[in-house]
């Protein structure tokens, strides 16, 4: 479990999350049902430095400046800004370690290199899942190796293994990973860029 640090702030008002956000700090909220709504900053560089690590679908332990104790965690939204990406707020979910949760995991693909040396070309679909267990069973993310597959073969969620103790509960047959010929995958390009084209055009009209 990775740790971030954290200050407790009191005000609301814009002019002050400004000020925060200048002083490179990101507001957050930390809330649960076992404590009243905790509203906090973080340290922008240090945040962003765990989360390009490790990614932000774990389990955290967050340390709260003044507070004996660590909160467990999960990060429930990062709100970022529609055009730079830059990290606006983030949400803080409190979870019982002796209770099940469900949360979104990533799918981490390897092998797509050898995909590629067999002529097909990888077509990739979900790349999260929802998993169900206990806090500290959380995994990083779910591996899915597609270095067997040939063309037309794939993979489906409910292809992927999962660590003991957790259960992943998306929709089995939901596509991970599908392996085209060079022919087709361009075929269905050129469909989705048609069809892009043809709701654009259609917009326009009724604009």
């Amino acid at each position: 479990m990775h740790t971030l640090t954290c200050e407790k702030r009191d005000r609301k008002n814009k002019g002050y999350l400004k000020e925060m956000r200048r002083n490179q700090q990101i507001p957050g909220v930390v809330y649960g049902r076992e404590i009243e709504p905790m509203l906090v900053k973080l340290n922008e560089k240090q945040l962003l430095k765990t989360f390009n690590t490790y990614g932000y679908r774990g389990l955290f332990s967050l340390e709260v400046e003044g507070q004996e104790d660590q909160v467990a965690v999960l990060v429930r939204e990062v709100q970022k800004h529609p055009i730079s990406g830059k990290v606006l707020h983030v949400d803080f979910l409190t979870v019982n370690m002796a209770e099940k949760i469900e949360s979104s995991v990533a799918v981490y693909i390897t092998g797509e290199e050898e995909v590629e040396k067999k002529g097909g070309i990888l077509q990739l679909g979900i790349k999260e899942v929802d998993v169900k267990c206990f806090p500290q069973d959380l995994p990083g993310y779910l591996a899915c190796d597609v270095s067997g597959l040939n063309i037309g073969d794939k993979i489906t969620v409910g292809d992927l293994q999962a660590p003991e103790g957790v259960e992943i509960v998306s929709e089995p047959e939901s596509v991970v990973a599908l392996v085209l010929a060079p022919s087709r995958a361009v075929e269905e390009e050129a469909l989705g860029e048609a069809a892009e084209a043809g709701e654009a055009e259609a917009k326009a009209e009724e604009e």
